[in-house]
C-alpha cells in the first residue's frame, strides 16, 4: 500500500470558526492526503476567548480593534511565537507533514518562524477566517507558499497589502462534508418526526449567542409572528437552554449534535449571529440567512456581505425581525428571489474551490 502524503493543518479552539474551516479543509482533502488537525496553543488562550465572549464581548471587540493595524498585529506575532514556539517545534517534528496548513492568524508568522528555525522547507499554506476586510494579523506574513483568499474581497485586499499574486489563490469558502452532500431525510418526514408541521414556514435559530434572557425574548418574537410558523432551535451544550424549550410548542429544542446540516436544510430560513462558517453552511444548503446579532468588529464587516451578495437579510432589532418574518410569512416571492442569489453564489463559490485540491497537490509534489 503506497503511503499517503500527510497534511498538518494548525488551528485555534477560540470559538468554533477556525476549527470548522479546519474540518472542511480535511474533509475535501482526506481521500487523497492523510490529515491531522491539531491546535498547539496553551490552554489560557481558548480559557480566555471562552471568558470573554460569554461575559465581556465588547473587550473581545475592543482586542480585535486594537490589534488591527500593522504594527500592533507585528508586536502581537511576536508573543504569540514565546506561546507556541516549543509546543509548535514539537509537533512538527514528530507530525512531519509534508505541507502545513493553518486556519488561525496567530500560526502564521508563527508558523514561519518554527520552520526556519527548524531549517524545515515544508510548504506552509494560509486560509484566511475573514469574508470581507482581512484583519492585520493575516497579513504580517506574506512569505507563505501559498495563501488562499476565500472571497474577492478577501483576494483583492491581499493583492493590495503586497502579497505575491502568483502566491494568491481565489479559493471559496470551504464548507465541511456534510453541508456539501448531506445525507438526511425528507424535509416533511424529518419534521414531522420532530413533533413539527411538515408544511409550516421552519426557521433554524442558533441558539446561545445572545443572553440567555434576550435569547428568550428572541424565541418569543419569532413564535409571535403567526401560528404557521415554528422552530428548530440548536440549544448546543447549553443545557439551560434546552430546558427552557424543550417543551415550548411549535419548537423543536436540538440538543447539541455534530451532524447537524439535514436540520438545518429542513429549515426555510436560517436565523442567528453572523459568523461565517453558519453564514456559508447556509448557502451551501441553499438557504437564505438572517443576521441578527455579531461579535462586535470580528464579524461586522459580514453584514455588508451579507446585503452585497443577497445572502438573506440583516434584521438587528426586534421590530425589524417581526417585521421582516411577517412579510416572508405573507408574500414568499422575496423568499424565492432570495433562495436563488443564494444559490447562485454557492454555484461560483462551488467552482473556485475545485481549485484549493490543485494547488495544494503542485505544492506537495514540489517539495518532494
Amino acid at each position: 500500500m503506497v503511503q499517503r502524503s500527510k497534511i498538518l493543518i494548525v488551528t485555534s479552539q477560540t470559538g468554533g470558526g477556525h476549527i470548522s474551516l479546519a474540518e472542511a479543509l480535511r474533509d475535501q482533502l482526506m481521500g487523497d492526503y492523510e490529515i491531522e488537525i491539531v491546535d498547539p496553543q496553551p490552554g489560557f488562550i481558548a480559557f480566555h476567548y471562552r471568558l470573554v465572549s460569554r461575559y465581556a464581548l465588547w473587550l473581545w471587540g475592543a482586542e480585535f480593534r486594537w490589534m488591527n493595524s500593522p504594527e500592533r498585529a507585528w508586536r502581537a506575532h511576536r508573543l504569540f511565537t514565546l506561546w507556541v514556539v516549543r509546543e509548535l517545534s514539537a509537533l512538527i517534528a514528530r507530525s512531519r507533514p509534508a505541507l502545513i496548513i493553518s486556519t488561525y492568524p496567530f500560526l502564521t508568522s508563527e508558523v514561519t518562524y518554527v520552520l526556519r528555525w527548524l531549517k524545515l522547507s515544508i510548504p506552509f499554506v494560509m486560509l484566511f477566517a475573514d469574508p470581507d476586510r482581512v484583519h492585520a494579523s493575516w497579513l504580517s506574513e506574506r512569505g507563505a507558499s501559498a495563501t488562499f483568499a476565500p472571497t474577492r474581497e478577501t483576494y483583492q485586499q491581499a493583492l493590495a497589502s503586497g502579497f505575491v499574486a502568483e502566491r494568491v489563490h481565489l479559493v471559496g469558502w470551504p464548507v465541511r462534508a456534510q453541508f456539501r452532500q448531506p445525507q438526511r431525510q425528507e424535509r416533511a418526514t424529518l419534521l414531522t418526526s420532530l413533533g413539527l408541521d411538515a408544511q409550516g414556514f421552519t426557521v433554524f435559530l442558533q441558539g446561545g449567542g445572545e443572553g440567555a434572557a434576550q435569547f428568550t425574548q428572541t424565541v418569543e418574537r419569532v413564535l409571535g409572528v403567526g401560528e404557521e410558523i415554528q422552530i428548530i432551535l440548536a440549544t448546543g451544550t447549553h443545557q439551560r437552554l434546552y430546558r427552557r424549550f424543550r417543551d415550548v410548542p411549535r419548537l423543536y429544542a436540538l440538543p447539541f449534535t455534530r451532524e447537524i446540516a439535514e436540520y438545518m436544510a429542513a429549515a426555510d430560513v436560517i436565523m442567528g449571529k453572523a459568523g461565517p462558517n453558519m453564514l456559508f453552511e447556509s448557502v451551501a444548503l441553499g438557504k437564505p440567512f438572517i443576521a441578527t446579532t455579531y461579535i462586535p468588529g470580528q464579524e461586522e464587516a459580514n453584514l455588508e456581505f451579507i446585503r452585497r451578495y443577497g445572502l438573506g437579510w440583516v434584521a438587528q432589532t426586534p421590530k425589524e425581525q417581526h417585521e421582516l418574518l411577517t412579510r416572508l410569512m405573507a408574500d414568499r416571492e422575496e423568499w424565492v428571489n432570495m433562495q436563488r442569489s443564494v444559490e447562485a453564489y454557492w454555484r461560483w463559490n462551488e467552482e473556485e474551490n475545485r481549485k484549493m485540491v490543485l494547488v495544494i497537490g503542485g505544492l506537495i509534489e514540489g517539495g518532494e
